[in-house]
């Protein structure tokens, strides 16, 4: 029989009306809508075995009630047992709610049950992240504000603020909608709305199948945006200053690479830096980031001087000059890495940043990996001179530990005194913490053993390597590592 077929309602209140009462049984032509104390209401057994009350899905029965009707029958003593709505009731037991059932004539065999609350529980689809999205949004258009979304709907209020975020954004209401990103992902687009080029680039993500690249790429992007503001005001003094600021498209060769001093000469001081910016028409300076951007000296004219290492050959034939042709594939072909060196200088300071949430959020757990002595043993045998050379106070950084007074080590020593559970944390984080003191763009330069057995480990414990850190980690970037390849710092 069809629970929407015959629907008879009956509200039963703290002193019921005599022909309002639960005593008849319900016909078998008809569905009665009883309103029952929940401590009054029997629980049949049930097929879901965990019946943990979700704080959220509490604090909303407190907030209103149970909203939507369970489904029982009668039993022989009269009293209404519930199949399908056990955690309603629960919650309603726990706030002191009345429960709203359809009360049904019904099989009670135990095949009948489990069937029925197989199907019940199985058969429910969820609201989507869209659904989601645009309610909230209609809340917040009806008038109500971050907070009172939160409470009507029990929850968390920072969730309710992103996800409003996303809906007043078309790109990111698109990611989550068309195609099914998840709320933290939608953020990205939500992020860069009024950047095209951003938009563009993170879709590009998506569309090539690499979706879980969209918080390198964006961070990559910040990254962009930060440099390229610091480049501007940088370039704008210098210009100020009557300088002109050259970039690696240019042709220019740094000072310490030049000497106004003959091939012949004995002494071959480097051009000053000062005397070339007032005596060379070819004066000129490049920014260079590392940490933070720098204005290096260079000369765009460096034929008006002589190399500061000039090339002897031990043949007696002249070297071969090379053609014009020969010599632009030349210039192109330097250009082309240089531009590599910038790309993945830039690429390897995005992944720092992300390698770093996740070392934190690794520390943060409750339970360290099972291997994580075995690293920290191999660390400080095979790797002891990065232990040793590790006086960056990282420590304190990778466990959010506040500075206090005194030196590092002693606030972190203080710390784990008062926090002894704490100590495999804080041994592990020191291990990490020389690890992430001695990555630098260089590792991807000049993979090493010990880059790679770092990066390694990070990857058995879950960090996802960008294609960057890939080639400090010796690994083919366009190739995925083997179950099990990346479980040791060996």
């Amino acid at each position: 029989m069809s629970i929407a077929e015959h629907i008879t309602v009956t509200h039963l209140t703290d002193q019921p009306r005599p022909e309002a009462t639960t005593d008849a049984a319900p016909t078998a032509a008809g569905v009665d809508l009883v309103h029952v104390p929940a401590a009054d209401v029997v629980i049949e057994d049930n097929v879901r075995t965990a019946a943990d009350l979700d704080p959220a899905f509490l604090a909303s029965v407190k907030r209103h009630g149970v909203l939507l009707p369970t489904i029982g029958y009668r039993n022989a003593d009269g009293a209404v047992v519930v199949r399908d709505g056990q955690m309603r009731v629960l919650a309603a037991r726990e706030a002191g709610r009345e429960v709203p059932v359809f009360v049904t004539a019904r099989d009670d065999s135990t095949a009948k049950r489990i069937a029925e609350q197989l199907v019940a529980n199985e058969r429910r689809t969820a609201l989507t992240d869209g659904d989601r999205l645009a309610a909230y949004r209609q809340l917040e258009i009806e008038g109500l504000s971050v907070t009172a979304i939160a409470r009507e709907t029990g929850t968390k209020r920072d969730t309710v603020k992103q996800t409003l975020t996303v809906a007043k954004s078309e790109a990111a209401t698109k990611a989550v909608t068309d195609q099914a990103l998840t709320l933290d992902d939608a953020l990205l687009f939500a992020e860069f709305q009024d950047d095209p080029e951003a938009i563009a680039e993170l879709q590009a993500c998506v569309d090539e199948g690499y979706a879980e690249e969209l918080p390198f790429t964006a961070e990559r992007i910040r990254q962009d945006r930060q440099g390229k503001a610091d480049m501007a005001r940088i370039t704008g003094e210098w210009e100020a200053k009557g300088v002109r600021v050259v970039t690696t498209e240019d042709d220019y060769k740094h000072l310490h690479e030049l000497t106004d001093a003959e091939d012949d000469a004995e002494d071959r001081p480097v051009l000053d830096a000062e005397a070339h910016a007032t005596g060379c028409s070819g004066h000129a300076v490049v920014l260079q980031s590392w940490g933070e951007h720098t204005a290096i000296a260079v000369c765009t004219t460096p034929e008006a001087h002589h190399v500061k290492y000039p090339r002897y050959s031990f043949s007696t034939a002249p070297a071969a000059e090379l053609t014009e042709e020969e010599a632009a594939e030349q210039k192109e072909a330097e250009k082309a890495a240089r531009r590599e060196l910038i790309a993945n200088n830039k690429a390897w300071d995005a992944a720092d940043t992300l390698r770093t949430e996740f070392v934190k959020s690794l520390l943060q757990r409750k339970a360290l990996p099972k291997d994580w002595t075995m690293f920290a043993a191999i660390a400080g045998t095979r790797h002891g001179w990065t232990m040793r050379a590790d006086n960056s106070g990282g420590v304190r950084d990778l466990l959010s530990i506040e500075s206090g007074s005194g030196y590092g080590a002693d606030t972190v020593a203080l710390w784990v005194e008062q926090h002894p559970a704490k100590a495999p944390h804080v041994a592990l984080a020191v291990v990490l913490s020389a690890f992430e003191n001695a990555a630098d763009r260089n590792w991807w330069r000049y993979p090493s053993a010990e880059g790679a057995a770092y990066l390694n480990q990070l990857a058995a414990w879950g960090h996802r390597l960008t294609d960057v850190e890939k080639i400090a980690a010796g690994i083919q970037p366009d190739a995925e590592p083997e179950d099990g390849e990346a479980t040791s710092a060996e």
